[in-house]
């Protein structure tokens, strides 16, 4: 049973047993009446516990009931404090006893002084009821006892304690009625039976205080064991569920099972006490029914499991009998069809693996072609780039030049290891078309300077700096600091020279000639500048 129930079972008892601490010697004639007409039965648990059953009531608890205890078990179950057994640290393998108290959960391996107290207290009880000159049952003073009411309870109990204020009062007197086993239910006129002889009942003075302080208490009492019942009731269902776990395989059960009033499962079942714990039909239908529908849910994803794991034994066959993303499903299938793992995968199974093999291979195969085409294409850039600094490095030594025509460059260069590996490209630029490019490059650059350099002489002409009968050596010194006349090409520049000059000579005799004619000259408008395109006018315009 659970520890919940097992409070429910201590807290039924407890309101007689705070009565047996105060007068054991009445209790002791009851307890052989009780026993002997008790329907309680002992049983032994599977995991080896001791429990009791009531075939009456159909009732089972761990607790010890009631009416099988003896007067010491009673007035120990009347304390706080609760016995439990646990492995010695020790090899032996022995039970050792400890106590731990339910209010503030200490725990200890001595006997409580509480409970060595309740002990002497029913020791001289029972030796007064029982040795000569005892006092028989007790039941006369307990009558006298509720018929006199506090007066009799203010003389077998000791003077009311003063207490420092109001709240500790209170405290008393509800840890006084814990004491006594009242619960939520209790009346007052059975809390002054009870514990009216208690010094504590006295902590408040008047009734209305006592029964404030009773309704505060009950309260609270009420709500603990409301929690407590709840607590009880999921653990029953917790252990139903985990019996019908236990025994599912044996009984046979399956998602398509079902519950029913006297059935076989009941008939198999009912014996158990966690069957018994769960008493609403109801309930146990609704706990059945979650179970068989988690087995759906379990048998599902078993069945996806299964068909998983024999698609991937499918698979493996496939690829063992050499399965290509070029082969048909007709071909594969005549190769593995009498193969255990082909029979045991379903028709429409075969055909998703196979489909789904055949995209992995292709797909597979995609990417060895793009790897290869990667690596192909780094290895061409590279034959291109070594080329490249092959031409960089005869235009440095002066073997390229401007003009130079491709047969003569490659006559110098068929032998080079590095025009050898370009000529085995199979993508990208050709060997010639590398050369042609740097020749149209040399070229530009040279077009560049000479225009340059002819913006120079244009410049120097219309400052009237050069004339039809400037020399190149006198032109040189006038412009040798300039950069477009240091950078121009030393030949070319001194053909344009002559040319620009020459030009310049005629512009100037066609003008002394329109002079003596008497035809107006016009001004920069009959320049060489304004009559002809520039070279790069030219240059540009090609």
């Amino acid at each position: 049973m659970s520890e919940a129930q097992t409070e429910r079972a201590d807290a039924r008892t407890a309101t007689r047993e705070a009565q047996t601490l105060r007068h054991p010697e009445g209790h002791l004639e009851r307890e052989a009446t009780t026993a002997a007409t008790t329907a309680w039965e002992t049983h032994v648990a599977p995991d080896g516990r001791t429990y009791y059953y009531h075939p009456e009531t159909r009732r089972s608890t761990y607790a010890k009931p009631e009416e099988m205890m003896t007067t010491m078990e009673r007035a120990e179950a009347a304390t706080r404090w609760r016995k439990f057994t646990a492995p010695a640290a020790d090899s032996t393998g022995a039970m050792k006893t400890y106590w731990a108290h339910e209010d503030t959960g200490v725990t200890t391996w001595e006997t409580p002084k509480e409970i060595e107290e309740v002990r002497e207290i029913v020791r001289r009880a029972e030796a007064r009821a029982t040795g000569p000159g005892g006092r028989g049952t007790g039941a006369g003073r307990a009558e006298s006892r509720n018929e006199s009411g506090r007066a009799s309870g203010e003389d077998a109990a000791p003077f009311a304690k003063e207490y420092a204020s109001m709240e500790e009062a209170k405290q008393a007197f509800k840890k006084m009625l814990a004491e006594y086993g009242v619960r939520g239910s209790t009346k007052w006129d059975e809390v002054v039976n009870r514990a009216g002889a208690d010094a504590r009942f006295s902590a408040l003075r008047s009734t209305g205080e006592k029964k404030q302080c009773l309704n505060e208490y009950q309260m609270a009492q009420a709500k603990i064991e409301r929690e407590a019942k709840r607590m009880a009731e999921k653990k029953a269902r917790e252990a139903f569920r985990a019996m019908l776990e236990e025994h599912g395989e044996a009984l046979g059960l399956t998602s398509n099972s079902r519950l029913s009033r006297d059935g076989s499962l009941e008939q198999a079942l009912r014996d158990d006490a966690r069957w018994r714990a769960v008493t609403d039909q109801r309930e146990r239908a609704e706990i059945f029914e979650d179970y068989t529908r988690d087995l759906r849910v379990r048998e599902k994803h078993e069945r996806e499991h299964t068909k998983t794991k024999r698609a991937s034994e499918f698979r493996e066959c496939l690829i063992e009998a050499g399965a290509t993303s070029e082969m048909t499903w007709r071909k594969i299938y005549e190769v593995v069809k009498d193969d255990p793992r082909c029979e045991r995968c379903e028709p429409l199974a075969r055909l998703d693996v196979f489909e789904s093999i055949v995209r992995d291979l292709a797909r597979a195969e995609r990417a060895k072609l793009e790897v290869e085409r990667k690596a192909k294409a780094r290895e061409e850039r590279k034959r291109r780039e070594d080329f490249v600094a092959l031409l960089a490095e005869s235009q440095a030594d002066g073997i390229i030049t401007p003009r130079m025509p491709w047969k003569s460059f490659v006559k110098r260069i068929e032998n080079d290891e590095r025009y050898v590996r370009l000529c085995q490209n199979l993508d990208g630029s050709r060997p010639r078309e590398l050369f042609e490019d740097l020749i149209d490059e040399i070229e530009g650059e040279i077009d560049r300077k000479l225009d340059d350099f002819e913006d120079l002489l244009r410049d120097g002409y219309k400052a009237r700096e050069l004339h039809g009968n400037t020399t190149w050596e006198k032109a040189e010194k006038l412009y040798r600091h300039d950069k477009a006349w240091k950078q121009a090409p030393r030949d070319e520049a001194r053909k344009l020279f002559v040319k620009f000059i020459a030009k310049v000579f005629r512009r100037e005799q066609e003008k002394e000639r329109r002079k003596r004619e008497g035809i107006r000259s016009e001004d920069d408008a009959d320049r060489p500048s304004s009559r002809k395109k520039s070279r790069r006018d030219r240059s540009a315009s090609r």
